[in-house]
């Protein structure tokens, strides 16, 4: 079932926990079943997720969808989630057997590639691209994945179980190669082949793969962070600024917008080296 603007209509309802994995330091993948027929996440798209904090923890988590497949009336559904608060903290001690409430999907996911793809993505800003990853080794799709860490102890595993072609990048130098992964965007595109890029992560990062993007006449998709408290519009809490000066409402508008469609807090060409490092050391999940 969907909405006149083509999105599949949220449902909310209850998931059982199936299987938790710690996949990097304080990062777990939480697998979970739900066990009706309700509609399949796109890559991009959101769940808002109920911690089970009673009046004391009472706004759910927004918290996008890393994988998601049905079958025979039952969505296997999966969340890539750091601890990193109250909230998430409760969701990463989990055990298979718990239930939790999820409303979703929300939002507007990622639009298709035609041709070869560049992903971009910063820290647990994996979660959405990862899922946009796998949808394209399944229908055979290229590209480039480019992923920044900031350590050995941050990488996230599930990248080794991507087909397509994967790079790594982190803050010190134990995984990868040693640097921003956001300064790698550019000279990727310089190679030229690619017809989109998606980037997700710290701000000030997809605001440089904005740019470089720009330069290059490639269209760029970035997935944005806020925080949420419906999910659905209603309390306008997630609202961020538009270029064109109207404001963006990240959970109905987006989380996934064109990349100039955003005004960023910092020159899209601005050099941030260390800046970069010390405001954002890593994007945090809720």
């Amino acid at each position: 079932m969907s909405e006149p603007n083509g999105k599949a209509t949220p449902a909310a309802c209850g998931a059982v926990v199936i299987r938790t994995d710690e996949v990097a330091r304080d990062v777990r993948v939480i697998a979970l079943e739900i066990p009706q027929d309700v509609p399949v996440p796109t890559p991009g798209q959101f769940y808002q997720v109920d911690c089970g904090g009673g009046r004391e923890h009472l706004l759910p988590r927004p918290i996008g969808a890393f994988d998601a497949r049905s079958s025979n009336g039952v969505l296997s559904l999966a969340f890539l989630v750091e601890s990193v608060g109250w909230g998430t903290e409760r969701l990463c001690s989990l055990v298979p057997g718990d239930s939790i409430r999820i409303l979703g999907p929300l939002g507007r996911g990622f639009s298709a590639a035609e041709g070869k793809a560049l992903i971009v993505a910063g820290g647990v800003g994996l979660a959405p691209l990862h899922f946009l990853a796998s949808s394209m080794d399944k229908a055979g799709e290229p590209y480039v994945l480019l992923a920044g860490v900031a350590s050995k102890e941050r990488y996230i595993a599930p990248l080794s179980t991507l087909t397509g072609e994967v790079q790594v990048f982190s803050d010190d130098g134990t995984i990868g190669e040693n640097g921003l992964v956001c300064d790698a965007a550019g000279p990727r595109l310089s190679d030229g082949g690619f017809s989109k890029v998606y980037a997700c992560g710290p701000e000030l990062m997809m605001a440089v793969v904005a740019g470089a993007a720009e330069a290059q006449g490639v269209p760029c998709e970035v997935s944005l962070d806020s925080r949420m408290a419906c999910g659905i519009g209603a309390c306008r809490g997630c609202v961020k600024a538009g270029a064109d000066g109207k404001n963006l409402c990240v959970c109905t508008d987006g989380p996934v917008f064109d990349s100039r469609a955003v005004k960023w807090t910092s020159p899209l060409n601005a050099p941030l080296g260390s800046n970069l490092k010390r405001e954002f050391p890593e994007r945090e999940s809720k």
